[in-house]
């Protein structure tokens, strides 16, 4: 009896030995793969949901002093994990270049702030909260996107990035009535954003009675940690399911060859816009819960740089891959906090970390898209240049080769004249 089950034990082991070397010989699409598989999601999100009781665990047992500073920066890798998986839905996906995204993150905490605190003198009720920022989050990116997508590469970067730019002012600025040509528009007493102050004293979510752990200062940070996992869970979810949609076929397709997809049928600016506004009500919901979180909304909270943050997360952990986006976020996260005995180096390393990663992995870790134009690594021009129009490469072939060969192994033109009789 002995004899049969370890004979069974070993060849169990041998299959998934024998697995897990075809998972990793198949590289990052197959990795990618792996991990978006139910039976790797659920215990993940599962596992990391218990956290809290773990810090909480070692504070009680072993007089640990940090359990809630590690909770509270847990708590900012749900958050930052959730942008990356927003902005790799229309870079990663879509192929657009949004400098502009986290434009959209303070759009859906000021909403939140205006509707949920007395500065208006206006408390909605939850969910009236949640459409109200999702509204407002979607009616810009439709003012945003519908002039502007027509625009590929620099000159979309240029646009998102100078409309970042204008949000954060027009925000900054709105502590007193706007001025026109030396006209005052509303009264003299008009303050609606409160400037560089910002919007304190923002109402908390206000959730169901039955929520577990809802009151007291430690517990409200649980309860927000556990929100923030939540919705990333969800924003996971949506991106599993849409990339084998239409609309998930029609982004790659877009991303690949805009031309190509045009001339399949695609309509190209309608399923770009798609991406666009989902991506910015993503951004605005976060932004909700972070106002909710900090019970504020300042300026700060968005500032352009924090778009480039974010494009690091989503580049370090890969284009268009969903754990990649995960992946990359936590590492952003977490290592500055491990390198704070390094105070004066610790960017220096943090910097060279990076620039190695980009020399030996250019499609980051999980990625299967590159940014550089190689055809070897799937990259695409499009992310950052526009396509330039010029003659076609024209090549003869060598003895001993055929024109179908050469152009199989090359991805050249072969001259017909000079093929050989």
């Amino acid at each position: 009896m002995s004899a049969g089950s370890t004979s069974i034990d070993a060849e169990q082991m041998s299959r998934l030995t024998s697995r897990l070397k075809r998972i990793w010989e198949a590289g990052p699409y197959g990795w990618n793969q792996a991990l978006t598989r139910p039976y790797v999601l659920i215990p993940f999100f599962l596992l990391v949901a218990l956290l809290p009781f773990g810090t909480q665990y070692l504070t009680d047992t072993f007089g640990w002093t940090d359990g809630l500073y590690w909770l509270k920066i847990a708590t900012l890798c749900a958050e930052y994990a959730a942008l990356a998986l927003a902005l790799n839905l229309v870079v990663g996906y879509a192929g657009l270049l949004n400098l502009g995204f986290i434009a959209f993150f303070g759009i859906g905490s000021y909403t939140y702030a205006l509707v949920a605190s007395d500065q208006l003198n206006q408390h909605f009720p939850l969910w009236w909260a949640v459409l109200a920022v999702i509204g407002v989050s979607v009616l810009f990116g439709l003012l945003l996107g519908v002039p502007s997508l027509r625009l590929r590469g620099d000159y979309l970067a240029i646009v998102t990035l100078g409309f970042g730019l204008i949000i954060r002012e027009v925000i900054q600025n709105l502590d007193r009535p706007p001025v026109l040509m030396g006209h005052q528009f509303g009264p003299s007493n008009l303050n609606i954003t409160g400037g560089t102050a910002g919007i304190q004293l923002v109402d908390e979510l206000t959730l169901p009675k039955w929520f577990p752990l809802i009151h007291g200062m430690a517990l409200q940070q649980r309860t927000y940690y556990w929100i923030f996992l939540g919705f990333l869970a969800l924003c996971v979810l949506c991106m599993l399911r849409w990339r084998s949609s239409r609309p998930g076929r029609a982004w790659i397709a877009i991303r690949e060859d805009e031309l190509a997809a045009r001339a399949m049928g695609v309509n190209v600016f309608k399923y770009r816009l798609l991406a666009f506004i989902t991506s910015s009500a993503i951004a605005g919901l976060v932004g909700m819960i972070d106002a909710a979180y900090l019970h504020n909304a300042f300026p700060d909270n968005f500032d352009v740089t924090k778009t480039i943050l974010i494009f690091i997360m989503v580049v370090l952990g890969g284009l268009a891959s969903i754990p990649g986006a995960i992946v990359g976020a936590t590492i952003i996260i977490v290592i500055p906090y491990l390198l704070q005995q390094l105070i004066f180096y610790k960017y220096v390393v943090f910097s060279l970390v990076l620039i190695l990663l980009m020399i030996f992995r250019p499609h980051g870790l999980l990625g299967t898209v590159s940014l550089r134009p190689r055809r070897a690594l799937g990259g695409t021009l499009e992310l950052f240049t526009e396509a330039e129009a010029g003659p076609s490469t024209v090549i003869a072939p060598t003895l001993g080769e055929t024109p179908a060969e050469l152009e199989a192994t090359t991805g050249a033109i072969v001259e017909p004249s000079q093929a050989p009789e």
